[in-house]
């Protein structure tokens, strides 16, 4: 009896079926790692969701213990339910050290010109607090798992899916709002936070519909979070984190982004539409030299 390589190569469910079923995995799985996680921490649920109640260091650990779901959730199902291999979400390195330096670049240029932005029109104020060199890069370690987790299941899994169904912008569009109804539930909540996130969903996929490449989205998604929180002092999608800087809220919620953090800031609207079609116009070629022949 012979077997077709189509049906091998198949997937065993439809799109929507793998997204809904991966994204209620990743929900109960971490669920159950955080709660192991917080039972050897010896913290209560009070504590892990009011998160100045716990250290920076529990908060690495439980962060951690996320990602073996994750690997787990994605092993599974790329190789039983979309049966692809794991290399085709895009994780080869090779040629994308610029993607790490761009996506640094960006979340640094984005935030030096719009905290710059906040402060000339006296929305907030910058203080120097102190540089702690042991929660500097505790926090950078926090949120290097964070980007690999999330970009991992949004770009790498969802949005890689998505592309394979329909047309790409269209699939950037449907991850970047399912991006935004996950992060629903965060302290601090607004309707423009929850615009702004998904529009930081479709620059986090920006590159990824033109490369199926994760690194820009990785390190875009590290560094927005490291120079938002630890460094500048921003709530980050809600959450506090111990930082160099401190920032005072002086003016409107809705300039500043209030308790919320910078993503929840109408500066942050303006600057992620901006970088979208600055990104999207690069890869479609609109800013290249056309010489007549």
């Amino acid at each position: 009896m012979t077997t077709n390589p189509e049906n091998e190569t198949k997937p065993a469910l439809p799109i929507w079926a793998r997204i809904v079923l991966v994204i209620l995995a990743f929900i109960i799985m971490t669920g159950i790692f955080q709660l192991l996680g917080m039972l050897i921490l010896h913290v209560s649920i009070h504590d892990r969701f009011a998160s100045q109640s716990i250290s920076l260091q529990q908060n690495v650990i439980l962060s951690a213990m996320g990602l073996i779901p994750l690997a787990l959730i994605i092993y599974t199902f790329r190789k039983y339910l979309d049966r692809k291999s794991i290399s085709s979400m895009g994780f080869s390195f090779k040629n994308r050290t610029r993607d790490v330096v761009a996506g640094f670049l960006i979340a640094v240029i984005l935030f030096i010109f719009g905290s710059f932005i906040l402060v000339e029109i006296k929305a907030i104020s910058l203080t120097y607090i102190e540089f702690d060199l042991s929660a500097f890069l505790l926090s950078l370690v926090l949120f290097t798992i964070v980007a690999f987790n999330e970009e991992i299941l949004m770009r790498g899994y969802i949005l890689n899916n998505l592309m394979g169904s329909t047309n790409k912008y269209l699939a950037l569009l449907i991850s970047a709002v399912i991006f935004s109804v996950l992060h629903g539930m965060n302290a601090n909540i607004s309707l423009l936070a929850l615009v702004n996130l998904m529009l930081a969903g479709i620059i986090l996929g920006s590159t990824y519909i033109f490369t199926k490449n994760l690194w820009f989205p990785i390190s875009l998604h590290l560094f927005w979070n490291f120079f938002q929180g630890p460094v500048l002092g921003y709530s980050v999608s809600g959450m506090k984190i111990s930082s160099i800087f401190k920032v005072t809220l002086t003016g409107s919620n809705t300039v500043n982004g209030g308790q919320f953090g910078f993503e929840g800031s109408l500066v942050c609207t303006v600057l992620l539409i901006i970088a979208i079609s600055l990104i999207i116009g690069y890869y479609k070629g609109l800013f290249k030299n056309k010489q007549a022949i």
